[in-house]
């Protein structure tokens, strides 16, 4: 039996998020989150416009309208008693706290400082213009796997399958190369080709 082999372009992840299923936030029914890109700039757009709309129960949002997803706390300060540099993050969260109490590593002196908090786009199922937790994910062991739509289905998919993988055209910003291993991990194929049915059975009951 001859070998598949992936020959797609490497696309950013970027690529497949002008059209995104989200969870309604008041309904928790899919929704659309639509942004137009006027230019790719990696690792995310710096100039775009998007909009949240749920067929179901009609709610909508605009950009910067509001961020329902995962927040980061950044502390960055010198300590008030000895000077010492302080720098620390917090763990994502969705419930921001307005300080914390941190003890200096120098003078030992504990103290509550104010926290920044930013929008965390990290590691998470979430899409990155609203934080929207995604419409389309499922739990593969002790992980998650999620797609923003159809167009990411697919191609996650024939990766996946593909018996060759080509690393030639690969960039630090490619959707292959931010994969985790545990995608990748031929040993987990199978499981993950199962999982990403689950997904495409998913879509196509909704009728997308």
């Amino acid at each position: 039996m001859s070998k598949t082999r992936f020959t797609k372009p490497m696309y950013p992840t970027v690529y497949f998020s002008e059209n995104i299923l989200g969870k309604c936030p008041k309904c928790e029914g899919p929704c659309f989150v639509k942004t137009k890109l006027s230019k790719y700039t990696l690792p995310f757009p710096s100039d775009y416009s998007s909009s949240l709309h749920c067929q179901q129960c009609g709610f909508t949002k605009n950009k910067d309208e509001k961020w329902f997803g995962y927040c980061q706390g950044l502390l960055k300060i010198h300590c008030g008693f000895c000077g010492n540099k302080l720098l620390y993050s917090t763990k994502p969260t969705k419930k921001p706290y307005k300080k914390l109490s941190v003890k200096c590593p120098k003078c030992n002196v504990e103290k509550c400082y104010p926290l920044t908090w930013y929008r965390y786009k990290g590691n998470k199922p979430t899409d990155p213009y609203f934080g929207l937790e995604l419409w389309l994910q499922v739990p593969v062991k002790d992980h998650i796997l999620w797609v923003y739509n159809d167009a990411h289905l697919k191609y996650l998919k024939e990766y996946v399958s593909s018996d060759l993988r080509e690393d030639d055209a690969r960039h630090k910003y490619s959707l292959v190369s931010n994969l985790p291993q545990w995608i990748k991990s031929a040993k987990n194929k199978n499981l993950i080709l199962k999982k990403l049915d689950i997904l495409e059975e998913k879509l196509i009951k909704a009728g997308y």
